[in-house]
């Protein structure tokens, strides 16, 4: 229910888009977190490695210090989890999601491309408050190291991203 959330157009007519409905509930959990670049492709950490997001867009029910831990996601409630994540590294690389100190073999992705453009999805599960979920590089394929983004005029790129959405609570 959304308790003292008024959602709808500039009418205020009340109307709750269900696409958007979890913005307007008091116990959403939400979060966008992101990584901008000057290089076309960010060097790669070793393996095994989380990826630290140094901006943030809306979040709620889950806690990032984009300064101190940028690497570090803390899923501040319980619940069944669905977690996509974007990465562009320039290689054939392996990325995935690492939830309480483990690596889900389940959320490994990988792509045979030069590109390196990788996109993944997991259903995940925290029975633990606070528990912390990490994006890692996992594995660095050879030559993935790309040329810097150095045209005139070029803009600062998104070239990973998160995002976290609470989907349910954990079933009894």
């Amino acid at each position: 229910m959304s308790r003292g959330c008024i959602c709808g157009g500039n009418s205020g007519d009340g109307f709750k888009d269900k696409c958007f409905e979890f913005l307007c509930e008091d116990d959403g959990v939400f979060g966008f977190f992101y990584r901008f670049e000057e290089d076309s492709t960010f060097p790669l950490p070793a393996n095994n490695t989380p990826i630290p997001f140094n901006q943030q867009g809306p979040f709620r029910g889950i806690f990032h210090d984009k300064v101190n831990t940028p690497e570090e996601i803390k899923l501040l409630k319980t619940g069944i989890y669905e977690v996509t994540f974007y990465a562009d590294s320039g290689g054939p690389d392996y990325f995935g999601i690492e939830l309480a100190g483990t690596l889900l073999p389940e959320s490994i992705y990988r792509s045979r491309s030069a590109a390196g453009i990788k996109y993944g999805q997991v259903i995940i599960r925290v029975d633990t408050p606070n528990t912390l979920l990490r994006f890692l590089f996992v594995f660095r394929a050879p030559s993935t190291l790309a040329a810097k983004n150095n045209a005139v005029g070029a803009p600062v790129a998104v070239n990973v991203s998160l995002k976290v959405i609470k989907l349910g609570e954990v079933p009894v």
